[in-house]
């Protein structure tokens, strides 16, 4: 076992070197713009490896879940071509729908839930998609992150096991060699759309398919560190007329990256280790779940604690201004 997990990270590894030699030889950069924290053009598309990793498990594991495995060459396959073109909007959110209605009809989500609630299901998986990727913006971000999650629900497969054990262990194979291309001071390749969408898509099929198996919300605060970041930051620009589908540098672990220069690794694994604590301290340790009351009265508190930390950066700006 231990040899084949050997094997696979060697493949993985591969990929990854190939892939970068011809990111280069046909120019696929990521070029610096508004919502940057990288001053130089850089190799993206890096996280071709997390759908790869889900392609190879459903080959060597007798083509289980075909369905969602369609869902995520859609998705993966239509962010590629945006890293590579930019394409609309209107096409991508498209797909990103077609490709969750893969996963849930995988999930039997339409046979197990009634009508009227897909239209939230529906709602939260595109929100988590898009929040993940507006995430991605420093070195070790999506990585570290995805990491935890992936890692935290092996921890939960052991005393609940919903979830298929070895595509978690090719997931998170597939993540340790992207995060030797890009967990470094200066990253020589980013994950691009394809690689934070496809893991953003993987996130949502475990949770739905733990969701629906126990009937509990809470199983939310696996993202809560992410959500919690993503949704004050829009609610903030909304109030300040701002469009939230534009480039820009006003999420916290941004204005940590860029007003108080904190290298980009460190508020990667800063976020990571809130999350993992959140997941080991209601989940992992209880061998359960939160009550619901706890659950929302500590996204109240998280979000509290969250602005203010957010407000005495902005605070401190204003004043070197």
């Amino acid at each position: 076992m231990i040899l084949s997990y050997v094997a696979v990270f060697l493949i993985f590894l591969l990929l990854g070197l190939v892939y970068y030699r011809l990111a280069v030889k046909f120019g696929i950069f990521d070029t610096p713009n508004q919502r940057s924290s990288h001053t130089k053009a850089t190799v993206r598309g890096g996280g071709i490896l997390f759908p790869f990793a889900v392609i190879l498990w459903w080959l060597i594991f007798d083509f289980q879940n075909t369905w969602m495995l369609i869902g995520m060459l859609w998705i993966s396959s239509i962010s590629m071509l945006d890293d590579i073109y930019s394409l609309s909007r209107k096409l991508r959110f498209g797909i990103q729908f077609l490709a969750l209605t893969m996963a849930f009809y995988d999930l039997d989500v339409f046979q197990m839930i009634d009508w009227y609630y897909l239209p939230i299901f529906y709602f939260i998986g595109l929100g988590v998609i898009n929040a993940v990727n507006f995430m991605d913006g420093i070195n070790g971000m999506t990585g570290v992150y995805g990491l935890v999650f992936f890692s935290s629900l092996l921890a939960v497969n052991q005393y609940m096991p919903y979830f298929q054990n070895e595509l978690l262990h090719y997931e998170i194979l597939a993540i340790c060699v992207f995060l030797f291309f890009n967990f470094r001071k200066k990253a020589i390749m980013f994950a691009g759309d394809i690689g934070s969408i496809s893991i953003a898509y993987l996130m949502i099929y475990f949770l739905t398919k733990w969701y629906i198996t126990v009937g509990n919300w809470t199983i939310i605060l696996f993202l809560a560190v992410y959500g919690v970041d993503v949704f004050i930051t829009i609610v903030q620009r909304i109030q300040n007329g701002e469009k939230v589908t534009e480039p820009h540098r006003t999420h916290l672990y941004q204005r940590l990256v860029n007003q108080t220069k904190i290298p980009h690794v460190i508020v990667s694994v800063v976020y990571a280790i809130l999350q993992f604590g959140i997941n080991l301290g209601f989940f992992i340790l209880p061998k359960g779940y939160p009550e619901p009351r706890t659950a929302f009265a500590f996204l109240i508190i998280l979000g509290l604690i969250y602005l203010m930390i957010k407000r005495r950066f902005q605070s401190i700006e204003k004043t070197v201004e």
